[in-house]
């Protein structure tokens, strides 16, 4: 009988201490998937997955309707930095060309392009008290023309 009593005492504390403990929180996911053609500015030929991570670094923020993505690895020699800009307001889900206004500008080893003709899609985005908190986009950026090699990749973001 006190086996029992002290299996069923156990079992009521395991019990208690699973749902009392405070839920672990959420891994931020941050993410840059790229490839660029050989000839796009500023990227030139190369491609890549880069994830937060010890090796990696991948941030997001916004500012004054303008989201950037700044992602380095191999301890910063190697970086990409994208803002993305809306015509006019707040980025919100949707597509957004250069037609409209929109722009990217893209940033990579020193060099940059602005005068760019890209197009990018938020398929989600999400804002919280503390700022950014979800997004995925796709994008393609061409540096010069609307016929220059592209630059193509998405972004996604979870805090």
């Amino acid at each position: 009988m006190k086996f029992a009593r002290a299996i069923t005492t156990l079992a009521i504390a395991a019990g208690l201490a699973t749902a009392l403990a405070p839920a672990a929180a959420a891994e931020t996911v941050a993410s840059l998937d790229f490839t660029a053609e050989q000839g796009a500015h500023p990227v030139d030929g190369r491609s890549g997955h880069w994830t937060a991570s010890p090796e990696n670094e991948v941030r997001f923020w916004e500012s004054s309707g303008t989201l950037r993505v700044d992602a380095e690895t191999d301890h910063g020699f190697d970086y990409i930095a994208l803002d993305f800009t809306a015509p006019s307001g707040t980025l919100q889900a949707g597509t957004y060309s250069h037609a409209e206004g929109a722009h990217i500008l893209a940033i990579s080893n020193g060099l940059g392009c602005v005068d760019d003709y890209s197009t990018f899609t938020i398929a989600h985005i999400e804002r919280g008290a503390e700022g950014l908190v979800a997004l995925d986009a796709t994008f393609e950026q061409r540096c010069g023309s609307p016929t220059s090699p592209a630059l193509r990749g998405e972004v996604h973001y979870r805090r």
